[in-house]
């Protein structure tokens, strides 16, 4: 999810700066959840979404919005789309 952010905000042109004015989070905090070296609390996750304008919301399979296509976008670039998962 955290990965999803990260490219919300690349998409809006929304810098790490921006979000830590935003968040009080500092910068280099920012930098540490986004590089996923950190894991941040729920309550630090809806903080960076509400600087980057997202509402955190789940949507239906079969929608094609561009939030659709960012998550898609992250969760492959982290590994976890199911078709790249290993079998039980």
């Amino acid at each position: 999810m955290v990965q999803l952010l990260r490219e919300i905000a690349e998409q809006k042109g929304i810098t790490q700066d921006h979000i830590a004015e935003q968040t009080g989070i500092t910068r280099n905090n920012i930098s540490r959840i986004f590089s996923l070296k950190y894991r941040p609390r729920l309550d630090i996750f809806l903080a960076i979404a509400k600087a980057i304008e997202v509402n955190v919301f789940f949507e239906d399979r079969e929608s094609k919005t561009d939030l659709s296509k960012a998550f898609e976008k992250a969760m492959t670039a982290i590994g976890r789309r199911p078709d790249n998962l290993p079998g039980n």
